[in-house]
């Protein structure tokens, strides 16, 4: 199989998330001038995410191929991945607090306390 297909196929299993992402930041444009916090927080959120998986996809698909054929050894690919693997990890967890953040931006304070919940 070749390097544009194994980019081709590991593309259209992350397609779903690039999809998700790029519906994401529709909406939160549409969104701005109703909530502008929310709309930021969630467009960053959805601009992290986009690029996180698209590098993912080009480290997987495109890169880690080409350096194999180009002689790498496996210690120095798991290395890679083991980084990538941390430092995706982090920016999934900031995308994750960007979108609770924007889910709780600017909502008005409680007046009274809320129903006991038996």
């Amino acid at each position: 199989m070749g390097a544009a297909m194994v980019f081709l196929m590991i593309l259209l299993g992350a397609s779903p998330v690039l999809f998700a992402a790029l519906i994401g930041g529709v909406v939160a444009l549409v969104f701005w001038r109703r909530a502008p916090r929310s709309a930021l927080l969630v467009l960053i959120a959805c601009a992290v995410q986009f690029a996180v998986t698209s590098f993912g996809v080009w480290l997987q698909g495109w890169w880690l191929p080409a350096s194999r054929e180009a002689g790498g050894t496996m210690a120095h690919f798991a290395q890679l991945m083991g980084i990538w693997g941390m430092c995706g990890s982090v920016l999934h967890a900031v995308v994750i607090g960007l979108l609770v953040w924007a889910a709780f931006a600017r909502r008005p304070q409680a007046r009274s306390a809320p129903p006991p919940l038996t």
